[in-house]
């Protein structure tokens, strides 16, 4: 005998899913797998974007490929440990792997560019921000503090020759006070710099952080002085016969200090003026 059941449910209440599910595929493409809380992706789960066929691919150079993230959610939006990950074909290739909040790459995290730079540090909003360590695909190393995505703040650059900038960026350059280390010549670079270029600086030889015993190519040549009083002389040559008179005695500057402070009253009356004696 079969017995039937009749189910009952209230029109006006939606159905919620709560629970884990091994599979769910979106009308649009795509899957998730993983935990849910009322009909949201909450808790560890797996979510997969919709496949390409072979004309989206054809149509770009670089094609983005599936992606696939792996980590925790929470009311429907990435937050806390998780990879995203690119798929193309059979290739999978890790894209970000670190924290996440609301959505969006924030804490700690490690980043894969596409031009082989890798980035490892703090991340607030999808963007660099803080302190972190970046390589470079020409083998050019950057430490230091990062602003909304660029290099702004105290950091060392770390060049592929063997070179090191080390003081202040803005704005991805080198901007502010820092110091510019030529280590194959020997030579310490002190100044301001502005984009990348050194405004004002000062450069000096150092022996001892030469990378090579081969003499300086362009060495810095010896600063001979000679004295101050030769130096005062050679710039204002001029002013070398008057430098060179006797000093005169008290009681003559005296009586000039008193002649010319009564010229400025004979220049009004001329009838009054004499012709002085005196050698001014």
């Amino acid at each position: 005998m079969n017995t039937c059941v009749k189910r009952y449910f209230c029109p006006n209440k939606p159905v919620k899913s709560t629970g884990c599910r091994s599979a769910f595929y979106y009308p649009k493409g795509g899957s998730y797998s993983g935990y849910w809380l009322d009909n949201q992706n909450h808790g560890w789960g797996v979510k997969t974007s919709a496949e390409r066929d072979a004309s989206y691919y054809a149509e770009k150079k670089e094609p983005q490929g599936q992606l696939i993230y792996k980590g925790m959610w929470r009311r429907g939006k990435r937050h806390g440990f998780g990879s995203m990950i690119r798929k193309r074909g059979t290739d999978l290739q890790t894209i970000y792997s670190g924290e996440w909040s609301d959505d969006m790459k924030c804490g700690q995290g490690k980043q894969f560019f596409p031009d082989k730079c890798v980035y490892f540090g703090e991340w607030l909003r999808n963007r660099r921000h803080g302190l972190g360590i970046q390589w470079y695909g020409n083998g050019n190393i950057y430490v230091g503090e990062w602003e909304t995505g660029f290099k702004h703040g105290l950091g060392v650059l770390f060049y592929a020759n063997g070179n090191r900038y080390e003081g202040h960026f803005a704005r991805g350059f080198k901007n502010g006070e820092g110091v510019f280390y030529h280590m194959h010549t020997g030579q310490i670079q002190k100044g301001m710099w502005e984009n990348d270029n050194a405004r004002t600086s000062l450069m000096q030889d150092e022996a001892k952080i030469r990378r090579n015993d081969a003499a300086t190519p362009y060495p810095i040549p010896l600063n001979r002085l000679k004295y101050p009083n030769e130096i005062i002389h050679d710039l204002f040559q001029e002013f070398k016969p008057h430098g060179e008179k006797p000093h005169r005695r008290f009681n003559d500057m005296v009586s000039l200090e008193f002649v010319r402070h009564q010229r400025q009253f004979a220049s009004f009356e001329e009838r009054f003026a004499t012709a002085s004696g005196l050698v001014l």
